[in-house]
């Protein structure tokens, strides 16, 4: 007997990422109605936001993989070490006040197999000139040794390893908020800062999923993705990590 595919689809969560204010981007891979299908791989993701920041990648060699049952058994994107995806959303876009007091929040569902390379790159900018974003899972290889980067300078920089493996699904969030900084594994703080420092002297370079800058793309497994460009409260924080928890399936604090 065929399984019902309504019992591979994420539980409802009741929570709905437009009803925190300064949603900019949402990657949503169990909406497949949202997504391109070239064949088993996804060509775009739609950004669910309503401002139009889609997610492509026109090469078919470095297009993900759509699982129907990769994340807890709900939908996930894998990406193998060639394969990435690129918003049309600019630091401009999901980064409020970047060239003076650099806030935003992204959110993941997502984890990162241990692999043998550099690191996996789960979120960054396609450019490093005049500053970066770069968020890395088990960076330079190592297990839980997570790297976050704002503006490509030390004031900017958390790097941390962590007790939560991230080699399984977790919700991962990331945030600047000026000079606060850190990042979260489901609902728990594993590395934050209160002094970060340092703006961003360009605003054009564009926001990837699985790859940043001229760093090979490495494989993840990623199921949703929200960015905010604002500065969220601790009740706000609370809310998505939760909700995105309750969806995919992972214990969140």
């Amino acid at each position: 007997m065929a399984m019902n595919p309504k019992l591979l689809r994420p539980k409802a969560s009741g929570f709905n990422p437009k009803s925190i204010p300064g949603l900019k981007l949402w990657l949503n891979v169990a909406n497949t109605s949202s997504m391109t299908f070239n064949g088993s791989t996804v060509s775009q993701v739609n950004d669910l936001s309503g401002n139009g920041f889609h997610a492509t990648q026109a090469t078919a060699n470095n297009q993900p993989t759509y699982q129907a049952t990769g994340f807890n058994s709900k939908p996930t994107l894998y990406f193998d070490t060639t394969d990435s995806v690129t918003s049309s959303a600019t630091i401009a876009d999901y980064i409020l006040t970047p060239t003076t007091n650099p806030t935003f929040y992204v959110f993941m569902a997502a984890y990162s197999p241990l692999a043998a390379d550099s690191g996996q790159i789960a979120l960054g900018s396609d450019a490093q000139a005049n500053g970066r974003v770069l968020f890395g899972s088990n960076f330079g290889g190592s297990a839980g040794n997570l790297l976050f980067d704002t503006v490509n300078a030390s004031g900017g920089r958390l790097s941390q390893v962590v007790t939560q493996p991230t080699a399984s699904p977790h919700i991962v969030c990331v945030f600047r908020a000026g000079a606060s900084m850190g990042f979260r594994v489901d609902g728990v703080s594993v590395a934050s800062k209160s002094n970060a420092s340092g703006n961003f002297a360009s605003t054009s370079a564009k926001l990837q999923i699985a790859k940043c800058d001229a760093v090979s793309a490495s494989s993840m497994y990623m199921s949703e993705c929200v960015v905010y460009a604002s500065a969220l409260s601790a009740s706000q924080i609370t809310t998505i990590e939760r909700g995105l928890g309750k969806k995919w399936g992972v214990t969140v604090a």
